[in-house]
């Protein structure tokens, strides 16, 4: 098999067939990615906090929610009773909770930050870990009551998001940023191109910073928690796209074909081309239509099979070679004008230039016509003039001949006689 088998009949087809396989495969695997932008806002919720301690006992003392009067006052009020809980979960681990009502909003000119003060009951001993740990979520998909079986891989990515472990003694401020992640719901659409559903899952991203109390043994069994955004009126979406579809697969393969194509035509010159097709041949009756129309068209047209007894009892048969040959040339161009050769730019040409020359002949019969006059009133004009002069020099040697003769003087004709004696 050469080269110009492979583009040829059903070995274009076959590689045809190769690369729709691909894209096929691809849009299956396709995984979306991610666009990030930024929108305003005009307020930003308070986040969950979940504290938990596996050895030691402890409260919330405090929540102290502080609001910016103006840009010198600060006003500081208590937070509501429903905003902090204590409990003791299923697995024996004390756990107190920062869980904010939807009303807590932090915006600029209002709620500035939240305070926390975390107070251990139990004494502490070197036998027992002091640390426990701490783990945020937004209030809007808080997963931390979330079966572990039900947990989704997004799940699974937040959770270590925000995730801190803390000491008594020291000083925490927890600054966060909200994120709204827009996913993609699964359907069989999606994968058409259709405009996908979004579902909305908003997360933070935290940061911890910590400083030592100066009075550590004041605060030995204290932990003190400030909450803050790290924008007011900011928040980030991330949105998925999907870039592998089956209509963004047509437009490959398309591609591919079209580049196929002209690389074929490069190398090995453009086939004979095919003017009828899926229309013409097979659907809503212009098949039969077309058949009529090219019945009368073909038996004249040169390259048809002549041999054919339908053409040998043509009436066009009987005429002429002459006009055998003019007939079949007429409906040859007609044919080649009607599904090959595209000639409306040159009929445009054509009457363009007609029209020109007509234009041109115009100002030519013109031009003629007039130095025609011209040239009739220029001889009208020297035949004056010679006949003119002719009549001038009669007349001057008409009046010198009479002149003349005026004074000749007139001779004798009489002789003298002379006598001798």
């Amino acid at each position: 098999m050469n080269l110009i088998d492979l583009f040829r009949g059903y070995f274009r087809r076959t590689c045809l067939t190769g690369y729709l396989a691909i894209v096929i495969i691809d849009v299956i695997q396709d995984a979306p990615i991610i666009i990030t932008s930024f929108a305003n806002v005009d307020a930003v919720h308070a986040p969950n906090l979940y504290f938990v301690s596996e050895y030691y006992r402890f409260n919330i003392i405090s929540c102290s929610e502080f609001y910016s009067i103006d840009s010198f006052h600060i006003e500081v009020t208590n937070c509501s009773s429903t905003d902090t809980t204590q409990t003791l979960n299923y697995a024996q681990y004390y756990s107190a909770n920062y869980t904010p009502s939807q009303n807590v909003l932090f915006s600029k000119g209002s709620l500035q930050s939240v305070f926390l003060i975390l107070q251990i009951e139990d004494d502490i001993t070197v036998d027992k870990p002091v640390n426990m740990n701490v783990i945020g979520f937004d209030s809007k998909y808080d997963i931390a009551n979330k079966p572990v079986n039900d947990a989704t891989p997004y799940d699974d990515s937040i959770v270590s998001l925000n995730s801190y472990q803390i000491v008594p003694g020291q000083i925490y401020d927890f600054t966060f940023s909200r994120v709204i992640r827009e996913l993609i719901k699964p359907s069989w659409m999606n994968d058409f191109g259709v405009p996908p559903t979004y579902e909305q899952k908003p997360h933070i991203v935290s940061d911890l910073l910590l400083t030592p109390y100066m009075n550590y043994q004041a605060a030995e069994k204290q932990i003190s928690f400030s909450i803050k955004p790290k924008f007011t009126n900011i928040v980030q979406v991330d949105k998925e796209l999907r870039t592998h579809t089956y209509l963004s697969g047509l437009g490959l393969i398309g591609g591919a074909w079209g580049l196929g194509a002209a690389l074929y035509g490069l190398l090995f010159g453009a086939d004979a081309l095919k003017p009828w097709g899926l229309v013409q041949s097979y659907c809503c009756g212009f098949s039969y239509k077309t058949r009529k129309e090219l019945k009368k068209t073909l038996p004249i047209i040169p390259f048809y099979d002549s041999s054919s007894p339908i053409i040998k009892n043509n009436p066009e048969r009987k005429l002429s070679l002459a006009e055998q040959n003019e007939l079949r040339i007429y409906s040859l161009e007609l044919f080649l004008q009607e599904y090959v050769v595209d000639v409306r730019y040159l009929d445009g040409v054509r009457d363009k230039l007609i029209k020109s020359r007509r234009s041109s002949s115009n100002e030519n019969k013109t031009n003629d016509q007039m130095v025609g006059f011209d040239n009739l009133n220029t001889n009208s004009v020297h035949s004056l003039a010679s006949t003119t002069v002719a009549t001038i020099p009669s007349q001057q040697q008409e009046d010198q001949n009479s002149t003349t003769s005026d004074n000749v003087i007139p001779q004798s004709n009489t002789t003298d006689t002379i006598c001798y004696d």
